[in-house]
């Protein structure tokens, strides 16, 4: 792609797998009601989201433009939201996206990086 590092983009992708690799971590044994009452795990989740949040939008506008079926401004308006209202989390919310939305973009995300690491092995250096 036309100065497009696709090096650093794949390597921001797999850095958002990672973060997603933990949010699983974090919640796989639990269930709606064990997440609403544990604060420290919800504090961990947030703060994962945020980072999820702050460097998905960081990814190149054109491969943003291309893979549009990742909604890459609800993820930045989901980061700051979580970052400044605090107060105001609606944790039933999150617990859904954490069930539903986050393994849609875990699969959205794999499939862009096998794809962009498919084109960047045919690069000529």
């Amino acid at each position: 792609m036309h100065d497009i590092d696709l090096d650093r983009e794949i390597s921001i992708l797999k850095y958002l797998l990672e973060q997603i690799a933990v949010l699983e971590m974090y919640t796989n044994d639990f269930d709606e009601d064990i997440f609403l009452r544990d604060i420290r795990t919800k504090d961990a989740v947030l703060t994962r989201l945020i980072v999820i949040g702050e460097y998905g939008p960081r990814i190149n506008d054109i491969l943003k433009e291309r893979f549009n079926e990742i909604d890459w401004i609800a993820l930045k308006k989901a980061r700051n939201f979580y970052a400044h209202v605090y107060r105001g989390i609606d944790w039933i919310l999150v617990w859904n996206v954490i069930q539903n939305e986050i393994p849609l973009l875990k699969g959205q995300i794999e499939s862009v990086i096998e794809i962009l690491e498919k084109e960047n092995n045919g690069k000529t250096n």
